[in-house]
């Protein structure tokens, strides 16, 4: 069984676009580090994240006992360093969402498999869960940064016309 832990990050755009609800349709149990969960509700967090993560949805299990932070995170902010450590801890069998360059960096070189907000949303549409395109214009509506031959290449790997 595969062990999902999810970054703020995710959580994040997936609340902005109303569409937490694809995790539960894809993983079923999302497990959400302490430190993760005290950056959503954060008061500089957007409204719908803080809203969604108030009380969080049944699916979403929040880690009261995180393992301790791998020294290899110490350059990264508190939730994602509680992740990759978390997701660590339950490897091989587990499945880190995150997004940002720096902790993809850092989890890549531990080994640990990975899935951003993109990847998801290729997921959902291959699943019929939501439409791609209209996914990732949201995205970038709402400041997510997609370079035009990541999309095309997730739009190709879908087999979407250009």
């Amino acid at each position: 069984m595969t062990v999902v832990v999810s970054d703020t990050s995710v959580l994040c755009y997936l609340a902005l676009l109303g569409r937490l609800d694809v995790l539960e349709s894809l993983f079923k149990e999302v497990i959400v580090p302490g430190a993760v969960l005290r950056e959503c509700l954060h008061p500089g967090a957007p409204p719908s994240l803080r809203e969604a993560m108030s009380s969080p949805p049944a699916f979403f299990k929040v880690a009261a006992d995180e393992p301790k932070a791998l020294p290899e995170t110490a350059s990264l902010d508190a939730g994602e360093a509680a992740a990759i450590s978390l997701a660590w801890h339950f490897r091989p069998s587990s499945l880190l969402l995150l997004d940002e360059k720096r902790g993809r960096s850092v989890a890549a070189a531990l080994g640990l498999r990975m899935r951003g907000v993109l990847g998801l949303a290729t997921e959902g549409h291959r699943r019929g869960l939501l439409d791609f395109d209209a996914t990732a214009a949201a995205l970038r509506q709402h400041g997510f940064r997609l370079a035009n031959t990541t999309l095309a290449l997730a739009r190709a790997q879908l087999g979407l016309t250009p």
